[in-house]
């Protein structure tokens, strides 16, 4: 009976140790965890400029009025919608000309070369000097106006470039003037065609992200909207020249690439 009541006794202290720790314990809770990882990558505005139409053994041996295939179109290589623009130089001389009966004009300084658009009517093409392809708006035109120098002509596209999308031709031929000859034999010309872009991106709104121009329709740019998003992008390099006095406010802009008369890279 001691023994017993001794067993008993135990067994109470026991129950009465483990009903202290329960109350008096720390319950552990279920618990979990997760974390999300969000990945960003930068754009990128990039362009290619290129001339399908051009021949470099079409630019030998030239002779007055004669027609090159000459195609400047942008195709965007970037991540992000781009407007785009093309800025064209013609090599400018003091020479005399023929008009079309043969007769002798006096000398003045002119652009050697017009450029134009070919439409094709009843089988024979028809060639628009000053013509420019659709899509395509002439934004501003820098007349040379000493020997030797270019004229400049900078061109704007009304649409936005997606990834992988390129623009027409700005014009599809250039023309050599009806030059007297014995005036520029043998001289070399060139024709530099830059490209340009900038970032088209819209917010929620549809309006363009780009600072301080108003855009009506970010998908078809007036003339003037273009001249606006240029002067942006022209604002934004540090390489230009002083031509604060050019028309329109609008400055020649650093190039992301060229090509002169024969089509090939002109070296800085």
């Amino acid at each position: 009976m001691k023994t017993y009541g001794r067993r008993t006794a135990a067994t109470a202290a026991v129950c009465a140790m483990m009903g202290a720790l329960a109350l008096g314990g720390t319950m552990a809770y279920l618990t979990d965890n997760e974390a999300h990882v969000n990945t960003f990558t930068v754009g990128k505005v990039q362009i290619d400029l290129q001339e399908p139409g051009w021949d470099p053994g079409d630019g030998e041996e030239l002779v007055p009025n004669e027609r090159l295939d000459k195609d400047p179109k942008i195709e965007n290589t970037g991540t992000n919608l781009a407007y785009v623009f093309a800025e064209v130089k013609i090599p400018a001389r003091d020479v005399v000309t023929a008009g079309a009966d043969g007769t002798k004009k006096a000398s003045a300084v002119q652009d050697l070369f017009t450029y134009g658009t070919v439409k094709l009517e009843e089988e024979k093409e028809i060639y628009t000097a000053g013509g420019i392809n659709e899509g395509w708006s002439l934004l501003r035109s820098d007349q040379a106006k000493t020997d030797g120098s270019y004229s400049t002509y900078l061109f704007g596209y009304s649409r936005p470039l997606a990834k992988g999308e390129e623009t027409p031709g700005v014009f599809d031929q250039v023309k050599l003037i009806n030059l007297v000859e014995g005036q520029l034999d043998s001289q070399s010309l060139e024709i530099p065609v830059k490209g340009y872009a900038i970032q088209a991106e819209t917010n929620g709104d549809g309006q363009t992200t780009i600072e301080g121009v108003e855009i009506e329709n970010p998908e078809l740019l007036t003339e003037e909207e273009m001249k606006a998003v240029y002067a942006v992008f022209a604002g934004q390099n540090s390489t230009f020249a002083d031509l604060t006095d050019v028309e329109d406010g609008l400055k020649e802009a650093d190039t992301s690439g060229e090509k002169d008369l024969s089509g090939g890279s002109i070296t800085r």
